[in-house]
């Protein structure tokens, strides 16, 4: 008889493979299944030997009960709905779409995504520069131009005011895009000057108070592995500032018990980090390390607890924080809450002890002195002190003013 293990693991192997026919990524796929292991363990506490719309929907509340992040929920659920599809017979799912430009742009196009890669851009980046090539010029194909020289300054703003939702990384990319066309000769003008400004809202940095970051820190379980692990995780973010994206990328090997010192390079800029060691978060890294974390070949050194064992993510990261601070009882406001949250509450608490720009800078990691414009919206004390008087009226507005206070 087939065991109710054997039996969703074909599942899980079927749809794997139906996705990836389907045009999905490996590492989208890789993701999917990291959902539906732990939907395979919802199934076992439920006894439940086959999937079914229902155990799904069991899941996903059980999910919301575990205080996951919206990202986080609506990517549980989209898994669950593929599964549906996939189990009546997969007649809705989503094929992948094809972001290939039309063929008569092709090689201009090309010549625009080398141009990026020589400029040292990121790969995420022309990511996302290529989407916003596509979308514009798959909408020129459709106006029946076939070729860039036919581009008018209306299809630039016709394209920003109809159909764009993201107007602010369609107007950076496209104004990079025409100037690299009127640079290398394509364009005889410099149409970049048509691409319409957008004012970007600053947002306000999200921190928390030392009394509720206690208070987070107090409700970990340290008892569990799971929670030697969190509490390590949110001390870096916390004590140290560390992204992220970087705290899941550290390597056992960057940890230097001797010189007490973590050294990694940051991959949001590439640049060498050297940060020295506060003795809570050394002890709550050795106490991971020694009885914690599982035994495992992985380099990386926070590992998920449950099998199938590997690195965590960035995703996983904001996740932990958002439940144990839902646990801690602490009211968002309006707050974001994940680990860059922790990142700038740092950010506060250094600039109200009055550590100068630079130094916290360099603490955090930042290599463009721009930066330090942001540590200026923690530092309300000292805007305070800058506030000037009013200053009294004159000319005709003091006259203005007197008669409307019923003076002559």
């Amino acid at each position: 008889m087939e065991t109710k293990s054997n039996c969703f693991n074909e599942t899980k192997q079927k749809f794997a493979e139906y996705l990836l026919s389907l045009g999905y990524s490996k590492t989208t796929v890789e993701s999917y299944l990291r959902t539906l292991s732990r939907l395979e363990e919802c199934m076992s506490a439920h006894g439940e030997t086959t999937y079914s719309g229902g155990i799904g929907a069991v899941f996903i509340k059980e999910e919301c009960k575990e205080g996951q992040s919206d990202s986080a929920l609506k990517e549980n659920r989209r898994v669950i709905r593929r599964l549906d599809d996939f189990v009546k017979g997969g007649y809705s799912l989503r094929t992948s779409t094809d972001y290939s430009v039309p063929d008569c742009f092709s090689k201009d196009f090309n010549g625009y995504m080398e141009y990026l890669r020589s400029a040292g851009k990121r790969e995420s980046t022309i990511k996302k520069m290529h989407y916003q090539c596509w979308f514009f010029l798959k909408d020129m194909h459709g106006a029946c131009k076939n070729s860039l020289s036919e581009i008018e300054p209306q299809d630039i703003y016709r394209i920003f005011s109809k159909k764009v939702r993201d107007k602010i990384n369609y107007c950076v990319t496209i104004r990079s895009f025409l100037r690299y066309l009127f640079k290398s000769g394509i364009l005889m003008n410099d149409l970049s000057v048509f691409v319409p400004s957008v004012r970007r809202r600053e947002p306000v940095p999200s921190v928390y108070t030392k009394a509720e970051t206690g208070q987070l820190l107090s409700v970990i379980d340290t008892e569990k592995d799971s929670g030697k692990r969190d509490y390590a995780i949110i001390l870096l973010a916390l004590r140290l500032g560390i992204r992220s994206g970087d705290i899941v990328n550290l390597k056992v090997s960057d940890i230097d018990f001797h010189s007490d010192v973590i050294e990694f390079t940051q991959s949001k800029t590439g640049v060498p980090q050297r940060l020295a060691f506060l003795p809570e978060l050394k002890d709550a890294i050795r106490t991971y390390l020694s009885a914690g974390r599982p035994d495992t070949h992985h380099p990386n050194l926070f590992i998920s607890a449950l099998a199938p064992l590997r690195p965590l993510t960035a995703l996983a990261v904001s996740n932990l924080v958002t439940r144990h601070m839902k646990k801690a009882g602490i009211v968002k406001a309006g707050r974001k809450c994940g680990g860059h949250a922790l990142r700038m509450t740092l950010a506060s608490e250094l600039v109200s002890e009055k550590v100068p720009y630079n130094v916290v800078r360099k603490i955090l990691g930042h290599e463009n002195t721009a930066s330090m414009k942001h540590y200026v919206a923690f530092d309300m004390e000292t805007l305070r002190s800058c506030v000037l008087e009013v200053p009294p009226f004159s000319g005709l507005y003091a006259a203005y003013i007197s008669k409307r206070k019923g003076g002559k």
